[in-house]
């Protein structure tokens, strides 16, 4: 294990100048309560033109979104979470049915009549938490790395994801045995295909300031 998060954070740290580097993108953190939120612009291009004609036209599409928190330049991630939205259409109500499934969170269920906003609820992030503010020390600085997958389709993978959502850890991430080490394990095989699209995102650096 200890071999798997040199790598990951070697991955973080260097940034490879290759296919699979993250898109820099620019992240609003916000501190609500005792957690950490995240907004950014909805990644829909992580559907492509037929992913989002089977939207109404398909079996359910699955969204897996994997985050972790790590120190700017380097270092042990400090937090971490998962979430999987899923939207599936029923055409005798014309009716999109929506889930969102967050670690020790009840799961939302949504409805929305038109396409589009279905696409933008599986691919918003919009004040979503990713963190116990206790995990993130203040005046340091950190980037969140993040993983969005469409329609993960290895069974070992949503086995995986399913145990991760029944963890309950809400927004620590579990620092060590299996669950960790396979929730870097994400980061660290970037090439290998586990759903029809992989897209990967980066923060600005951020810090949280003392009050």
């Amino acid at each position: 294990m200890k071999l798997a998060l040199l790598i990951v954070l070697a991955l973080v740290s260097s940034a490879a100048a290759d296919d699979d580097k993250p898109d820099v993108v620019h992240m609003t953190f916000a501190e609500r309560g005792d957690l950490l939120t995240v907004s950014m612009p909805a990644f829909t291009k992580l559907f492509d033109n037929a992913a989002y004609d089977a939207l109404d036209d398909g079996p359910a599409s699955t969204v897996v979104i994997r985050i972790a928190i790590v120190p700017d330049g380097g270092g042990n991630p400090v937090a971490g979470m998962l979430t999987q939205r899923q939207a599936s259409y029923e055409p005798w109500d014309e009716i999109f049915y929506i889930n969102i499934d967050c670690p020790g969170q009840l799961c939302r269920k949504l409805k929305e009549k038109r396409k589009a906003d279905a696409l933008k609820r599986i691919t918003a992030m919009d004040a979503l938490p990713v963190a116990l503010l206790r995990f993130i020390p203040y005046d340091q600085h950190f980037v969140l790395v993040m993983q969005v997958e469409l329609n993960p389709v290895s069974n070992e993978t949503l086995a995986e994801v399913r145990r991760w959502l029944s963890q309950g850890t809400g927004g620590g991430l579990d620092r060590g045995g299996a669950f960790f080490g396979s929730f870097v394990s994400v980061f660290v095989n970037p090439k290998i295909p586990a759903a029809d699209r992989v897209l990967r995102f980066q923060s600005q650096p951020f810090f949280r300031q003392r009050p």
